[in-house]
């Protein structure tokens, strides 16, 4: 446990503007994953800032009242980030003044990263990054106009051929962001490929703000790798975490102590449903369900059993009762 008490400490690892941030790794935001039942669970394993899914500018200034579920957090999350996405400035201070008047959070980043088409192909998300005046434009009328600091994810570039990270960042920079998240790969890579760490690196040693590192991190060990390698400021874990959200409190799964497993997938599962209500709750958890019992060996006949099961009564017995089952010791857990 000697990773804990070097990465994760009450004394703030860096600052987000004015905003302390007590610990290096944090939760990535994440549409479908980042919801407040997720972010509670990971915060209390050792992330250090709660980033929730991203928001669509578009539904903030209709003031389609939809999103307002995906902005709400327990004061535990905090610090407490909300995302916004879109492709137009005026419209992003629109819906950033509004979120900041309704949700009050910590800061608010603006996603350029995303590089799923309907998002990307309109300009947005991973698609600001061809249009590097138009970033500069959105950050500065952000800083100007809100309270709270304002900070931004992105790519290494559109694709391979327009790699720009370091003049967005020196952008982002001059403009007023109070911190860059670099998740190290090209738009056009979408998760595949390796993450470019080097890049992480030059933009740490660019930069005067903070830098935040995201890609590829699997395992306790990569952590501590990917500072050593990019002196960044903290280390932004996201497809990993879904799998092993303990990775934040210092685990790999193998060592996952099994009362810490179980007392997370039950208080996980209890959230769900809390957020949603019992018959959603369980049905969006079921996503959760497939890996935690996977981790235990679980045979997939019973898998398949239970996340075919409707009522949420019966759903969380079975779940319960498999968790029991086949509950295992550190070393054992796949």
């Amino acid at each position: 446990m000697a990773f804990l008490t070097d990465v994760t400490t009450r004394e703030p690892a860096f600052h987000i503007g004015n905003i302390p941030v007590c610990g290096v790794t944090m939760l990535a935001p994440m549409d479908g994953y980042s919801d407040s039942p997720f972010r509670q669970i990971t915060r209390s394993l050792g992330s250090a800032v709660s980033f929730t899914e991203f928001i669509n500018a578009m539904e903030v200034v209709s003031k389609n009242s939809k999103y307002g579920k995906r902005c709400s957090y327990q004061e535990m999350e905090r610090p407490v980030c909300i995302q916004l996405f879109d492709n137009d400035a005026d419209r992003l201070l629109a819906a950033a003044k509004r979120i900041e008047t309704l949700f009050h959070p910590d800061w608010i980043d603006i996603n350029m990263g995303c590089s799923v088409s309907q998002v990307a192909n309109r300009g947005a998300g991973v698609g600001l990054l061809k249009n590097p005046m138009l970033v500069g434009q959105v950050i500065d009328s952000l800083v100007r106009n809100l309270s709270v600091p304002v900070t931004a994810k992105i790519r290494l570039g559109w694709d391979t051929e327009s790699v720009n990270y370091l003049e967005v960042g020196r952008i982002l920079e001059e403009s007023g962001a109070a911190a860059v998240a670099l998740h190290a790969r090209t738009g056009d890579q979408l998760f595949h490929g390796s993450a470019d760490w080097d890049a992480i690196a030059q933009l740490k040693q660019a930069l005067n703000i903070p830098v935040i590192g995201n890609g590829d991190i699997q395992t306790v060990a990569d952590i501590r790798q990917m500072l050593d390698h990019t002196r960044c400021d903290g280390v932004m874990i996201g497809r990993a975490a879904i799998a092993n959200p303990w990775i934040f409190a210092g685990y790999d799964i193998p060592d996952v102590p099994a009362s810490l497993f179980k007392s997370t997938v039950f208080m996980h599962l209890k959230l769900m449903k809390d957020y949603h209500d019992p018959v959603r709750g369980c049905v969006v958890f079921r996503k959760y369900a497939k890996k935690y019992l996977t981790h235990l060996g679980v045979d997939k006949t019973a898998i398949r059993n239970l996340l075919t099961t409707v009522d949420p009564d019966q759903f969380t017995a079975k779940f319960h009762q498999l968790v029991d089952d086949y509950s295992v010791e550190p070393g054992e857990l796949k």
